[in-house]
């Protein structure tokens, strides 16, 4: 993990409201790069860090973060639960849709 990239993680924790909205962006444009801490967050004992990382994978959009992601879907968490399950929307969205003849 980059410096970079462990200060925006600091900031999905610590930051207030609107800096982690600009970092979950900073982390989504790092793409596919920015997986592995972001995956790692999910773990995190903090919900509010987990949250996050679900919004930002979302942002993402990478198949990569599906197993994590589905498996966040279980987290005792409500809002890391949510978030995870929009993430793996977006994540749906961005493949084109899930196969089904109504995407």
């Amino acid at each position: 993990m980059t410096d970079r990239t462990s200060a925006l993680i600091r900031i999905l924790r610590d930051g207030g409201s609107a800096d982690r909205m600009a970092a979950a962006a900073d982390l989504a444009a790092l793409g596919p790069a920015a997986l592995a801490p972001l995956l790692s967050a999910l773990d995190d004992p903090d919900p509010r860090l987990r949250m996050w990382a679900a919004y930002t994978l979302g942002m993402i959009g990478d198949a990569g973060a599906v197993p994590a992601l589905m498996q966040a879907l279980e987290d005792t968490d409500p809002g890391v639960a949510k978030w995870a399950a929009a993430a793996l929307r977006r994540v749906r969205d961005a493949a084109g849709g899930c196969g089904c003849r109504f995407c």
